[in-house]
């Protein structure tokens, strides 16, 4: 078994490589091209604690009791790129929330008015009407991701016109970004943000490199062009 992952301290601390000795699992490390556009799990993360602050204030001990609401308000509301929520996206159709039921709303209203005669075909009529929403319930999940490809293609073109390219060689001297270096990630403040020289011993890839100290000595993995700057002695 094999467990890829970044140069991220959590990843790469000396138990973290006795759990995988012991059990077993080949680990290696990758350096991603762009990190800052890797995080899926940490933005969902955010927008979560963002609703969590809201909704607690100053009582943060209850932030367990406010969970449920605070993933029901993010999985309902629509996405401001797709207009969709991730809810009418699993299930084809906008959600009840629960206020609706307590002040009724116009959909709401006009189910209950229906005579208990006509309650009956009004139900056929509307579940002839989820199953053409479930028929195009693809269609609509394949519309958001084109949406969201566009986006990013957006994002990625705002990006690159603030960009310029680095292009580091064999036997260049760099610096280092400290907070990726193993243990001294969370250093303080006073110290300095990059360490080094280094010496790029291989270039790996696009934007990937090997490192090695003045010395010869070689450094473990292979490192993000973004996490390092040229030397000038």
């Amino acid at each position: 078994m094999v467990v890829i992952t970044d140069n991220g301290t959590p990843f790469s601390n000396q138990r973290i490589h006795d759990f995988y000795g012991e059990h077993q699992i080949n680990l290696k490390y990758a350096s991603v091209w762009h990190p800052h556009t890797n995080g899926q799990a940490e933005a969902a993360n955010k927008n979560i604690l963002n609703i969590l602050k809201k909704r607690l204030d100053d009582a943060r001990i209850r932030w367990p009791e406010e969970l449920p609401g605070a993933l029901w308000a993010y999985n309902t509301a629509p996405s401001e790129v797709t207009q969709e929520s991730p809810f009418s996206l699993s299930f084809g159709m906008d959600a009840v929330i629960p206020i609706e039921l307590e002040h009724l709303s116009p959909r709401v209203e006009v189910a209950a008015s229906f005579e208990p005669e006509a309650l009956q075909t009004w139900v056929d009529e509307n579940d002839d009407s989820r199953r053409v929403d479930l028929d195009l319930l693809e269609q609509k999940r394949e519309l958001a991701a084109l949406k969201r490809l566009e986006h990013k293609r957006r994002v990625e073109r705002y990006y690159n016109r603030k960009v310029s390219p680095r292009t580091l060689n064999q036997g260049d001297l760099v610096l280092r970004r400290r907070l990726l270096a193993g243990s001294n990630l969370g250093v303080p403040k006073l110290k300095p943000n990059w360490e080094g020289p280094y010496v790029v011993r291989e270039v790996a890839g696009p934007n990937a490199y090997y490192l090695m100290t003045s010395e010869g000595a070689q450094i473990p993995r292979r490192w993000s062009g973004d996490d390092l700057k040229r030397f000038y002695a």
